[in-house]
């Protein structure tokens, strides 16, 4: 390993040096490069020559100076590009089963993202990004039907190399950036912009040509707004608001409190023991009536604290720890920058851009090669962010439409299920699923914003279709419930339980909003041999039903004579015998045997003693279960009990026997 890392080191100090003004490369520095890709490609599990090549900092002494004055020639700027892109590949790709739990992988994990952030630090500088953009102009200019298959990895690779500087994660502890100052990532962002890098990705996400390439554009789209919220970037305007001028000096204030606060909190200092140790702490009762009294040092006293000594609870080590999301104000000309730049991606790209990759999404849905977090984030934000903006339909057009919702509730019965199915990753899944919920409540708040458009026609029509879809469909209303009742902490977070709670509490609003109105629950259409018994066969009024003291005396008359007839053995004429079941019927066997039991009791109501007992003795061969119309082994006692129970109970059916 040793001699290799000593190659390495040979190999990147044979590439060329730098007087300042230009890079002069040496005759050999292809080869250079080329074995250099060669190693990588050879890399060890810990990563060793990786990590050996950020400590050098050839990236940062070499290759972004040797990139822009060598960007003419093919070969090695190619060969720059490629290096380039290996270097910056994001760490989680590096650990496909998620990054390592033991301490030596966990301490090789934090040194590559120490690494890829000192690359980022390279990459804020506009002069390689210039550089980058006169190649990917050029390989765009030249149309797609012609188009080499060298030109075309040109481009991917190029984008691929955008999107990992922007995915490289922040440090605000290392850069110590308060909000409205430039972070580094607001730097990359700003270069990206002057060289008109952003542009390019613009056009590419916009045209129906570039279909290949529009994965790596809404990466990049993505990923530009990451740490930016759509409500900040909906309020930023060429002056300050107000608001957020009180904002801000709310928030000052507050500092200056908290302040003023610790320093008032800080002990004085120590007297001599002969004068301290006693103190009576007012205010604080002690066992008796009077105030406590404290013998212990005054820094003891000031933080009293009775729990201190208290055994502490258990907690469970498998909650799921808070992550931190990282939300901040950028500084004022990003921010207008980053607007701007959103209201053009709504104008011209995001309908065509939300088809294309969802059509891909689609057509890939059975492998997991490609992720549809990043589609699911972006119709949340950019739809957030036209809401907060004053709603345009014919824009988000594309993601307010039923197929959308469809699809997006499709996501979320997906990542339930791998949930479910695959344990080892049950906490990536969940993630997906927080995305595709926090979508799912944006799709419904801009329909509950659509109805606020009462001079636009077609936004009331569409605002009336999407809400009976999605209040009438049984899919819609369970989902909610379904992340409600399987909550479960060992995989989700108490943010993802908050942001449910207020899905449902939206969808609510929308399930009140709709209610209003007349709803059909279920509209059951006859056939034509119904409507000829309708015709034939009209229901007679439903009489009153008689109280339980009728009922009683009535069935007190005729007990005598049905426990006659249950002792004897009834001999009906066959056209007489009672059918307890039809097959020729459309019913079902349940709905038949609840209709049998109907016509006994109407048959007991109108004394048709013979005809009751009969039914209830054939009933018995036909649904023996449960023994619901009495058993085989029963006696006339048990036989009389069931049928005054059947009597007894009033059915507001009528049938016709």
């Amino acid at each position: 390993m040793s001699v290799l890392l000593a190659d390495i080191d040979a190999t990147c100090a044979a590439l060329g040096v730098s007087d300042g003004k230009r890079y002069q490369a040496e005759p050999d520095a292809a080869e250079g490069l080329k074995h250099l890709i060669w190693i990588l490609r050879r890399d060890l599990d810990n990563h060793e020559y990786r990590r050996h090549l950020g400590r050098a900092k050839v990236l940062q002494t070499d290759l972004v100076y040797m990139l822009p004055d060598y960007v003419q020639d093919e070969e090695l700027s190619d060969l720059l590009i490629r290096l380039l892109v290996i270097l910056t590949n994001p760490t989680l790709l590096l650990y496909r089963d998620g990054p390592p739990n033991d301490n030596h992988g966990r301490k090789v994990f934090l040194e590559l993202i120490d690494i890829l952030q000192g690359y980022k630090v390279a990459f804020a500088k506009d002069k390689i990004w210039a550089a980058l953009f006169e190649k990917l102009k050029q390989a765009l200019e030249i149309a797609f039907a012609i188009r080499s298959e060298e030109q075309n990895l040109l481009i991917e690779r190029i984008l691929v190399l955008v999107r990992n500087v922007l995915q490289v994660p922040a440090n605000p502890e290392a850069e110590c950036r308060a909000d409205n100052d430039a972070s580094l990532h607001d730097q990359v962002i700003w270069a990206l912009h002057q060289t008109g890098m952003l542009d390019l990705v613009l056009f590419i996400v916009s045209s129906p040509d570039e279909e290949q390439f529009h994965l790596h554009g809404l990466e990049i789209i993505c990923l530009l707004y990451r740490e930016q919220s759509a409500e900040s970037l909906a309020d930023a305007s060429l002056q300050r608001s107000l608001s957020e001028k009180q904002r801000d000096q709310q928030e000052l204030l507050a500092a200056r409190r908290r302040e003023n606060a610790r320093r008032q909190a800080r002990p004085p200092p120590g007297r001599h023991s002969r004068f301290g140790g006693t103190y009576v702490i007012r205010n604080m009762k002690s066992v008796s009536d009077r105030d406590i009294i404290c013998h212990q040092p005054l820094q003891r006293v000031a933080a009293m604290d009775f729990d201190r000594e208290k055994q502490a609870q258990k907690r469970s080590h498998r909650h799921i720890k808070e992550e931190a999301q990282v939300t901040r104000r950028s500084a004022f000309t990003v921010r207008l920058c980053l607007r701007e730049y959103c209201i053009e991606v709504l104008r011209s790209a995001y309908n065509t851009l939300v088809r294309q990759v969802r059509r891909v999404l689609e057509r890939n849905a059975g492998s997991s090669s490609h992720d549809d977090s990043y589609l699911l984030w972006a119709i949340r934000f950019f739809m957030e962010f036209n809401r907060l903006s004053g709603l345009q339909l014919q824009l988000v057009s594309e993601s307010l439409s039923v197929q959308c919702f469809h699809w997006v509730l499709t996501r979320m019965q997906h990542d339930m299920d791998m949930i479910l199915c695959d344990k080892k990753q049950a906490r990536l899944w969940a993630k997906r699923l927080h995305v595709a919920l926090l979508t799912f409540r944006e799709l419904l708040q801009s329909l509950l914003a659509l109805q606020k458009l009462k001079d636009d026609g077609n936004a009331r029509g569409l605002f009336d279709m999407l809400l009976n879809n999605v209040c009438y469909v049984l899919e819609y209303r369970e989902t909610i419930l379904h992340l409600l009742m399987n909550y479960n902490e060992a995989h989700s977070t108490k943010v993802f339980l908050r942001d449910v709670v207020d899905t449902a509490n939206v969808f609510i609003k929308m399930m009140e909003r709709f209610c209003q109105d007349a709803v059909v629950v279920q509209d059951k259409k006859r056939g034509a041999a119904g409507k000829k018994k309708k015709k034939t066969q009209q229901p007679a009024k439903p009489s009153q039903q008689p109280t339980e003291e009728e009922l009683a005396t009535k069935w007190a008359e005729m007990a005598s004579e049905v426990s006659l007839l249950l002792a004897t053995e009834l001999q009906l004429p066959e056209e007489q015998q009672p059918l307890p079941f039809d097959a020729t019927l459309e019913k079902s066997i349940e709905d038949q045997r609840e209709d049998c039991m109907m016509r006994i009791n109407k048959l007991l109501r109108n004394a048709k003693l013979e005809s009751a007992i009969a039914l209830l003795r054939a009933a018995r061969e036909v649904w023996p279960e449960e023994d619901v119309f009495g058993s085989y082994t029963a006696a006339p006692e048990d036989e009389l009990l069931l049928l005054r129970e059947i009597f007894m109970h009033n059915i507001t059916t009528d049938l016709f026997v």
